[in-house]
């Protein structure tokens, strides 16, 4: 009995594990929200307009895969790019509503923010939009810990991708999806007079032998929908089926327990 309780908590782990996590990146998102509504604008503005600032004077620095690099907090020039849009731990919120996806953005590409967000590829333009501006986020596909851009690949062009920054919300339309090899950045980078944003995750899955590019070109904000169910599964199919296989066998062992323990009675009687 004991050995096989251990083996369906063994089995449900990773989906209870997947669910808890995805609660925990929506929950700071959320959180996010509410810091800002609750925040100082003056000091939210002042960071904007210093973002703003970063973007229209950065140079020198190279858009590199997200995943073959490691970003170096002894930089000066990273420091710097730290203490941008700093005021709260979360940088900004992505929703694509078309997947159900709600979730924090982060400064960089460490193991530590990929492992619970988005990471804001550091390099491309601060996601505050403006012309000539080109955002970069990048997040992790087939986590057995968490879902964030596995229901990626089931964007469509023509879907809307919402990133709010402190008070300033931002609208983008999907106009081209594409797989690359990781050192393919040449659509990464800016484009004279357009305020566009990418999406990346590895791929295929369990391979990540190359990326994919989801790119969006900023359209007239309208407010993003509730979430009602999106095209995507709500986490890897694999850990969902387990789950329910073994939510079947306790069902199962339950019953045959009570089925022997009435057997027992009646052999008594």
């Amino acid at each position: 009995m004991v050995i096989v309780l251990v083996g369906i908590a063994i089995l449900l782990y990773p989906v209870v594990s997947t669910a808890f996590n995805n609660w925990m990146e929506k929950r700071a998102a959320v959180e996010y929200s509410r810091l800002v509504d609750k925040g100082d604008m003056s000091a939210m503005h002042a960071q904007l307009k210093r973002a703003d600032e970063y973007n229209r004077h950065r140079a020198g620095v190279p858009i590199l895969d997200p995943w073959s690099h490691d970003d170096t907090a002894a930089n000066t020039a990273y420091r710097d790019y730290l203490s941008q849009l700093s005021l709260f731990d979360v940088m900004a919120r992505l929703r694509i509503p078309s997947i159900d996806a709600d979730l924090p953005v982060y400064h960089g590409t460490s193991d530590d923010v990929l492992a619970k967000g988005i990471g804001h590829l550091y390099g491309s333009d601060l996601p505050v939009g403006g012309k000539g501006t080109h955002a970069v986020l990048t997040g992790h596909t087939g986590l057995k810990s968490a879902t964030l851009f596995d229901n990626l690949k089931d964007v469509k062009v023509g879907d809307s991708i919402y990133i709010d920054v402190y008070d300033r919300k931002l609208r983008y339309k999907v106009y081209n999806i594409e797989v690359v090899l990781p050192d393919k950045i040449d659509s990464l980078r800016a484009q004279s007079g357009q305020d566009t944003v990418t999406l990346i995750t590895c791929t295929p899955y369990g391979v990540n032998s190359h990326r994919l590019l989801v790119h969006a070109k900023r359209v007239p904000y309208d407010a993003p929908e509730k979430a009602s169910g999106g095209r995507g599964l709500p986490g890897q199919l694999w850990m969902w089926l387990f789950g329910l296989g073994a939510m079947v066998a306790l069902l199962l062992l339950v019953l045959a327990m009570r089925a022997s323990r009435k057997r027992s009675a009646k052999s008594l009687n």
